[in-house]
């Protein structure tokens, strides 16, 4: 769509160019015009200086980005569109522009543009491409727009913040053949559809992720299909019915409605749309088999239905490709519920140049049937099935694979010798497949063309080549994985494009690297690698992650004041000695995991650490670290402030994603962490890990009272120390905690009452220390057990079996008082004494006192308590004189 309308921009400018050369009678531009194009560019940002040829005293007709008519010298064509997309302006875009009335072509795209479009735009009304996309406007889409009837071409899309209620105005653009509207909010708008409708010459409408969650499907019945609509794009939207799609166009050759909520099985109204070319349901819900109805598509050149809840066996669907056979080129039907065995007249799409089934539940074996009629395959996905690979060893594929992704298969326990001949293979990815083998020579004869390559996770065994050294790969950023095998020997230099490179999980025993100056990760872990860091590691300089955890590296930590984009350190678990540099504070400001745990560092902490502002896990433990807890540590921004934003340490490599039939995950980094006394491995939730672990070293001295201001801590370790003093009393306000770990130090005083705040906490060991007093109570707290306490004597109160002293005198005065009710307990007291006295007196006196005084009332009382008593006494005496007789007693 893009190349489109770039070439159509092109072809009008050399039109231009072309009357430019052949009239000799070439006017200077109009000086009013000159004037608003100077007030214009006064409300621009122009950092880079891009528009330096604007000046007064130049003819503005040869100005950047400016084209007139020779012939009159108005200023016809205005185009600020930065090479390579780069921004280049910022500011507003000036009301001024609208004094260019004989503009046709207005293009101000990918810049960083603020601000209102100015309403007065919709006086330009020759305007015939009005492209303002991919940039920060903001507010309603002036419904002056309508005005411009000449135009072919209207693009204000990425802009994101621009909206608009009423899309009525859009029917009067008759010429309108080009619109895209994509991320601007039309929630709102009731109709969208009738007025695109009523565009005679509309053929490419684009309205992605514009928050839209249903068509009036009322206005359907009255919408004559389109007679000229071709492509039609409304992915990353709301939409759960497809109902309403078979209404919109005749003639459509391009659907993408990827990224919705469609929901029901695919209805077979598709089975009406024979012109498509490409249909694009990827990420959504869609349901049941692949319809029959596909059938009818013989002109579909992309299929995908990826990211779906697609069930049933693919064969069923191949035996319903129309008798003359599919022009396919791309089927995507990945991250689905397919099963069954791969269809051998899958190479009937003799045109297939991508193939996408992976993370399906497609099972068998495949061979060289299935592919030998597929010349024109290129990309083919399959990973996450249990398929089989079964080629002879002398089989030559008929196709030259650029990407082939086969993790979590079968194609061992041989290293598969089909690849030999795919020499023009860029990604290469076959981890987790039961290879037990040596690296054959000639795979490196591959490797000069490959930017990623993931042989991890398999038994491959052996040393790397050392031809490795003379390799020169033509990418410029490569990516390669030998994680998780078998692999021994000296480490050999790799190509200096290298930005990836993970060699974890081996044998490897440590030797020479190589410059890298691209190198971005690298991961040395868990190996036998011995000696010396090497100083060459200061000349990674865009160095971000290094991973050499696990190992037995020895010396002083290495310098690394040059890596200045590090984000990750991991030097876990090795041999490392001396204290650590305070240049790491000083340096490395963009520091988020640094992770020394496990090693021989001494002396104290560094207070420049406390420069490391977006540090959100600091793991020193198991050293034998002196001093005290820096006070400082409050500074570290990411540890004090929870709206904070985190993302995950993640790389995208652009050069791969360029090539690729289908997008390519980002990769993001991992590290291991104590979280409540296990270790565990964080990947893309590691930037939720927000921690401090000082665990196991010789720290003095108090818990600092600015500890309670880091309130993003999840985690916060402390344990087996000397640390003195109290627990701070406001520790309480560290809301988000999860797990507190202040066990084996000599920790004094009461349990602080604000420990019951903390809504999240979960794990917590106070455990042998010196503390004392009765146990704070709250819901959360009674969900800890006794061990959470043990090893205090001073302690009591549940859930120990202790008992406090006040709780042993409240029930020694229950005993005493003699009341056996243990539940009411608590509730006798002196003043209980004082009250039934005082109720009896008046109780007593208020009835006596009145028979006393009131003849009447005492005659009349006596007289009924002896009515009263009467019939009582025969009914006793009767009742006596019965049991007497049936019991036989004798008086």
């Amino acid at each position: 769509m893009f190349t489109c309308r770039f070439y159509l921009l092109c072809l009008v400018t050399i039109l231009y160019i072309s009357l430019c050369v052949g009239n000799s009678n070439i006017k200077k531009c109009v000086e009013t015009e000159k004037n608003a194009l100077l007030k214009f560019k006064a409300k621009l940002i122009d950092t880079n200086d891009s528009l330096s040829s604007w000046k007064g005293q130049k003819d503005c007709c040869i100005w950047e980005g400016v084209t007139c008519d020779n012939s009159t010298g108005h200023v016809t064509m205005l185009n600020l569109q930065p090479p390579n997309t780069i921004p280049q302006l910022g500011g507003n875009i000036d009301s001024s522009l609208c004094e260019l009335q004989h503009l046709f072509s207005l293009v101000l795209s990918f810049n960083q543009l603020e601000g209102k479009i100015p309403d007065c735009i919709g006086s330009l009304v020759q305007l015939t491409y009005l492209y303002l996309d991919n940039n920060g406007l903001v507010g309603a889409i002036p419904h002056s727009l309508g005005n411009l009837s000449n135009l072919l071409g209207l693009d204000l899309s990425n802009n994101e913040f621009l909206f608009v209620n009423d899309l009525e105005w859009v029917s009067t653009l008759s010429n309108l053949s080009y619109l895209d509207l994509s991320y601007s909010n039309l929630s709102q708008v009731l109709d969208i559809l009738s007025p695109l409708t009523k565009l005679p010459s509309l053929q490419h409408v684009k309205l992605d992720f514009c928050e839209l969650h249903q068509f009036n499907l009322n206005s359907i019945p009255l919408i004559n299909s389109s007679n000229s609509l071709l492509s039609f794009t409304v992915r990353g939207n709301y939409f759960t019915s497809l109902s309403w799609v078979f209404n919109v166009s005749k003639v459509c050759t391009h659907l993408d409605l990827s990224s919705n909520s469609l929901q029901q099985n695919i209805p077979d109204g598709f089975k009406n749309m024979t012109s498509l070319e490409c249909l694009l349901l990827s990420n959504n819900k869609l349901q049941g088999s692949i319809p029959k109805s596909f059938q009818s598509l013989c002109q579909l050149e992309t299929l995908d239905l990826s990211s779906n809840k697609l069930s049933g066996q693919f064969s069923d669907y191949m035996q319903h490709l129309c008798s003359e056979g599919y022009d396919i080129i791309d089927l995507k039907l990945s991250d689905n519920q397919l099963n069954g065995t791969l269809p051998y007249n899958i190479g009937q799409l003799s045109n297939l140049q991508s193939l996408s089934i992976s993370s399906n539940k497609f099972s068998g074996i495949i061979n060289e049937s299935h592919f030998s009629n597929l010349s024109n395959l290129r990309y083919l996905y399959v990973d996450q099935n249990p398929l089989s690979f079964n080629f002879s060893s002398n089989w030559i594929p008929p196709f030259q694979l650029i990407d082939l992704s086969a993790s979590s298969c079968n194609l061992g326990p041989n290293f598969p010798l089909w690849l030999k001949d795919q020499g023009k293979l860029i990604f290469l990815q076959i981890s987790n497949n039961g290879i037990s083998d040596y690296f054959p020579e000639w795979f490196w004869d591959l490797t000069s063309s490959l930017t990623y390559l993931n042989v991890s996770h398999n038994k491959l065994h052996g040393a790397l080549p050392k031809s490795i050294l003379s390799m020169e790969v033509g990418s410029s950023e490569i990516r390669w994985d030998f994680s998780f095998n078998n692999l021994s020997g000296q480490l050999p230099s790799f190509p200096p494009q290298l930005t990836l490179l993970s060699v974890s999980n081996n044998m490897e025993t440590i030797g020479l690297l190589g410059q890298f100056q691209k190198l971005q990760v690298l991961n040395l872990a868990t190996n036998n690698f011995s000696g010396r860091i090497p100083d060459s590691f200061d000349t990674l300089q865009s160095i971000e992650t290094i991973h050499l955890n696990d190992n037995n590296f020895t010396g002083k930590f290495p310098p690394l004041t040059n890596c200045r984009k590090l984000k990750l350190i991991d030097f876990g678990d090795n041999n490392i000695e001396g204290t650590i540099p305070t240049w790491v504070g000083e340096n490395l400001h963009q520091m988020i995991v640094l992770r020394l745990r496990s090693n021989k560092f001494q002396g104290s902490i560094p207070e420049s650490l406390c420069n490391l502002s977006h540090v959100q896990v600091l793991d020193l433990s198991n050293n034998n670290i002196t001093g005290n807890i820096p006070h400082c540590l409050y500074h570290i921004t990411a540890l004090s402030n929870t709206t904070l934003s985190r993302e995950p340490i993640s790389y995208e490599l652009s050069g791969l994603i360029s090539f690729r039939a289908t997008s390519l995950p980002s990769f993001s980094d991992k590290a291991i962490f104590s979280w409540k006394g296990a270790n565990r491995e964080y990947e893309k939730n590691l930037r939720f890990f927000v921690a401090i672990d000082l665990s196991c070293n010789q720290l003095m001295g108090e818990i600092p009272q600015s500890i309670t201001v880091l309130i993003a801590l999840v985690s916060l370790n402390l344990s087996s120390n000397n640390l003195t003093g109290f627990i701070p009393k406001n520790i309480g306000h560290m809301k988000m905690l999860e797990s507190l770990d202040l066990s084996k130090n000599h920790l004094s005083g009461t349990i602080p009452e604000s420990l019951s705040n903390l809504s999240f906490l979960n794990y917590m060991r106070l455990s042998f220390n010196n503390l004392s007093g009765k146990i704070p109570s709250s819901t959360q707290l009674g969900t800890l057990d006794a061990y959470t306490y043990t090893g205090n004597p001073g302690l009591c109160g549940p859930p120990l079996l202790k008992d406090c002293p006040e709780d042993s005198i409240n029930t020694h005065k229950n005993d005493v008082e003699g009341d056996d009710d243990d539940d009411d307990d608590g509730f006798i007291s002196y003043g209980f004494y004082i009250s039934i006295g005082l109720g009896f007196i008046i109780g007593f006196w208020g009835v006596c006192g009145t028979l006393v005084l009131k003849t009447s009332w005492r005659y009349a009382y006596f007289q009924f308590f002896n009515n009263i008593c009467d019939p009582i006494y025969v009914q006793l005496s009767l009742f006596i004189a019965r049991m007497k007789r049936r019991f036989q007693v004798q008086d």
